[in-house]
């Protein structure tokens, strides 16, 4: 079948084809359809759009309504070269069946790609799980149970690839390498005045204005002796990456939280949708625990790392030496408020940042909160 170039050349039929996926029913047909007027997207940091596609179908169990998102991504975005993610990993993991081999306790809403370097062309049709998300809360910590059924899930996943070489080496997989040789390198050029600016720090910087006055308004915010610890952690990245090196490596979504997760009920019990597979590469699996668990703030955070821990034991049908993973769990959470705890600092000290006031104080509150703790854990692990 060939593929739409635009939006305007998807009809009935070439719907039919998505639909059929998003259905499990080969009898569908599109009899008409609707694109809603604008694509959604929030918050916008990255270039990517949603297109709602409402369609009216006939199938041999009768007539329908339903619905898909088409999801479009530019050639690139300040998101996707903060990740190094120059390879559209998410279309890659879909197209070379990377995505079919995860395990069925996780949902993954993919039903088609097309990633066309020739026609600058990288869509995804996806199946809608708004309402899922949304009866989930991306801003609900969640009740104990469910946080427990999904760090099993999380669990089977990461056994599923626990040092499975073939899989997890794949070199456009992301890696701690690459925000260290994009997003630490960009937080360097910023504080040395973009003298020699590398040419991704140049890329963010002009799509993202806001970064570089974040960036310097959050140091200045900080006691000099913490200000110092931050610094080194960007300028010496080495330690960080040398201390997770001899750990055991699985496949890791590193974007593991409520704004990418939801709960599907089916015959085959409560799955874990997990959406926006952006990062999807290889690391320590306690990076997805502390994405988690950083985000939820559980109340007893050892019991909910021991569940975690014995449903991944019973997956991997073996012990795992649980003192170097929870050392691999305090390495993370340095890297993880490297990453974003930083950028959320950034984002709430630039006035001009793409995010609702509203949002800026708690944001800023849960910044400043991590900071004496993560200074602790750099130095205990002789990360500076």
């Amino acid at each position: 079948m060939k593929e739409p170039r635009s939006i305007s050349e998807i009809d009935n039929q070439y719907l039919s084809f998505i639909a059929r996926k998003a259905l499990n029913d080969d009898s569908v047909e599109v009899t008409s359809f609707d694109v809603a007027a604008e694509p959604f997207d929030f918050p916008r940091f990255g270039e990517k759009s949603f297109h709602d596609f409402s369609f009216s179908y006939d199938s041999a169990s009768g007539p329908g309504k339903s619905c898909v998102i088409l999801r479009v991504m530019p050639e690139m975005d300040a998101v996707m070269m903060l990740t190094g993610d120059t390879e559209h990993r998410e279309l890659k993991a879909f197209q070379t069946g990377l995505l079919a081999q995860i395990p069925d306790n996780f949902v993954i809403p993919y039903l088609h790609v097309i990633d066309d370097d020739e026609h600058k062309q990288y869509w995804a049709f996806l199946r809608d799980m708004r309402p899922q998300v949304e009866a989930l809360g991306m801003h609900t910590k969640v009740s104990d149970e469910t946080c427990r059924l999904i760090l099993s899930h999380l669990a089977e996943f990461h056994a599923k690839f626990w040092e499975k070489h073939s899989v997890i080496d794949q070199p456009w997989l992301m890696s701690l390498d690459r925000p260290v040789n994009y997003f630490y390198r960009c937080v360097v050029d910023i504080l040395d005045g973009m003298e020699d600016p590398a040419e991704s720090s140049v890329y963010i910087t002009e799509r993202w204005p806001w970064l570089a006055e974040g960036t310097c308004n959050l140091i200045d915010s900080l006691p000099p002796s913490t200000a110092e610890t931050v610094m080194r952690l960007y300028r010496n990245p080495q330690p960080l990456l040398d201390a997770v090196a001899p750990m055991p490596k699985t496949l890791c979504h590193y974007d593991f939280d409520n704004r990418n997760l939801s709960i599907e009920e089916g015959l085959g019990g409560t799955r874990t949708v997990v959406l926006d597979w952006e990062t999807l590469g290889r690391g320590i699996s306690a990076s997805d625990v502390v994405r988690f668990t950083a985000y939820q703030q559980p109340d007893d955070l050892d019991a909910s790392i021991g569940h975690y821990l014995d449903a991944l034991e019973r997956n991997l049908s073996r012990t795992v030496d649980r003192e170097e993973w929870r050392r691999g769990y305090d390495i993370g959470s340095v890297a993880e408020w490297q990453i974003r705890g930083v950028l959320f600092g950034v984002i709430v000290e630039a006035p001009s940042a793409p995010v609702p006031d509203e949002h800026r104080p708690a944001m800023r509150e849960r910044v400043y909160a991590d900071i004496e703790a993560i200074e602790a854990l750099a130095k205990k692990h002789a990360l500076v």
